[in-house]
């Protein structure tokens, strides 16, 4: 008869389960395939190890570092953006079995900056990642005049309280030489495989069949760098890069019996194993915003048809090069607030709301149900510049002005109460419509007036993977 791998289907070991102290945990440092780990090239291949069962706590190693090559000498005093850190590097991430693709996310970093957010304070997010990320988004209220503030004494910048651009500077994590710039570490859970935080992966069920895991960088560093201004030098698009060469995948593994291994493997010739997850894709669309106080209606139609749907997130960006000023806390790494809105869903042909969403705590509220109950822990100008922010005081330092408009997540949660990954969505049957009408009130600090936004939806669907011994199956 054959074992039950699901008292293996747990973290084990890992930091974020019930230990079973039965099993034991190997860590396995694998480089960069050869091919794919040369200087100039913005992608990086690994094939991930079959041990055992693949953990939460796996992650890659890599390093940034200012180019030898750059057009512009880059600056010293440059560092990773302090929302999401070194994770806004990743353009896109792919994992990839037998051929077939198993996720594959683009701008991973947008996805999981309301996961942080809404899980964890600040203050915890900077704790639990710093190490890890270099994110460190600390944030104030002045005691002399209420006002929301960049929180320069909890954070690397070193800055003249009045925050003039003179005088600040990078006190640690600067990006530099091979020799002289950190590396870190960036978990697999937090690159598309969101289902390793539930469940452990049984790599060692694949036998010959290999697991690849590709990544791909931005080209343009203004994606996630950031730099004081002044007379520190210019921060361009080839001014700091991925040291493609020294990146590492560093995996955890729960190792199990070789007999249960055995017999596991010669079960799936008559059993295959099913593994259920939940995947998240991007759809991509776009809006075009008019004049301050014009409202432009826009409506996109999202083709999910026969997937069970669970969440959909929107996030509005914009391209570095578009920005006037380079953001100095979040780089590029920001969900843009782009006015008040009108919102309304209409799934499987009915509307998902009686009438429109147009109060900004009906929007901010969509989102709490689709993280848990959980808001993002982030000041009202960072995730509202509407009508209501211009009557709010706001505090006019530099770094503080930088905060406004960074974290505009939207996300609806489609699930319908049942527990588990199939049944406790949505299935589509017709195009998700969305009727979004927007109206831009600032024009600076952030400017929302005749911009090009790039508009993303984030999907998360339900998905299978099925092992059998010799194939391997991957539910659409």
């Amino acid at each position: 008869m054959s074992y039950d791998l699901n008292s293996y289907f747990q973290l084990g070991l890992d930091s974020e389960a019930t230990p079973q102290n039965s099993l034991v945990l190997n860590t396995i440092r694998t480089p960069v395939d050869v091919q794919s780990g040369r200087a100039g090239l913005n992608k990086v291949t690994f094939k991930v190890p079959k041990a055992g069962l693949l953990t939460g706590d796996s992650m890659v190693t890599l390093q940034l570092i200012a180019n030898p090559n750059a057009a512009v000498a880059p600056t010293s005093n440059a560092t990773p953006n302090f929302v999401s850190g070194a994770l806004g590097c990743i353009e896109r991430a792919r994992l990839v079995i037998d051929n077939k693709v198993l996720t594959d996310i683009e701008r991973p970093s947008l996805m999981e900056i309301p996961k942080l957010y809404t899980r964890h304070t600040q203050n915890e997010v900077s704790q639990l990642n710093y190490k890890f990320m270099a994110n460190q988004l600390q944030t104030k209220v002045n005691p002399r005049d209420g006002k929301n503030e960049f929180d320069i004494a909890n954070t690397r910048y070193l800055s003249a309280d009045d925050e003039t651009t003179d005088t600040q500077n990078i006190v640690r994590n600067r990006i530099t030489n091979v020799a002289n710039s950190k590396r870190y570490g960036l978990h697999l859970k937090h690159l598309g495989a969101e289902f390793l935080e539930n469940r452990s992966l049984p790599v060692f069920l694949m036998g010959a069949r290999e697991i690849i895991l590709e990544l791909f960088f931005y080209k343009d560093c203004r994606e996630y760098m950031t730099m004081t201004q002044g007379g520190d030098g210019t921060l361009v698009n080839d001014s700091f890069i991925v040291n493609v060469e020294t990146c590492e995948l560093v995996t955890t593994h729960i190792q199990i019996p070789d007999d249960v291994a055995a017999n596991e493997i010669a079960a799936l010739a008559t059993k295959p194993l099913t593994y259920p997850l939940l995947d998240n894709y991007v759809v991509k669309g776009g809006i075009t915003t008019l004049g301050a106080n014009a409202a432009r209606p826009n409506t996109f139609r999202i083709n999910a048809q026969n997937r069970e749907l669970h969440k959909v997130l929107m996030v509005q960006t914009i391209p570095p090069a578009s920005d006037i000023v380079l953001n100095r806390v979040a780089a590029n790494q920001r969900a843009r607030a782009d006015g008040d809105h009108s919102v309304q869903i209409k799934s499987n042909g009915l509307n998902l709301y009686e009438r429109p969403i147009t109060n900004p705590s009906l929007f901010q509220q969509q989102s709490i149900y689709a993280y848990d109950g959980m808001a993002i822990k982030l000041p009202y100008n960072a995730f509202h510049v509407n009508n209501r922010y211009n009557s709010i005081p706001q505090s006019d330092k530099t770094l503080s002005l930088a905060i406004n408009g960074i974290a505009q997540y939207f996300a609806v949660d489609f699930r319908n109460g049942n527990g588990g990954v199939f049944g406790a969505g949505s299935v589509q049957k017709q195009a998700l419509e969305i009727e979004y009408t927007v109206t831009p009130r600032s024009t600076t600090n952030p400017k929302q007036d005749n911009l090009q936004y790039n508009t993303l939806f984030y999907l998360t669907v339900s998905k299978l993977l099925t092992i059998g011994s010799r194939m391997v199956e991957i539910s659409f």
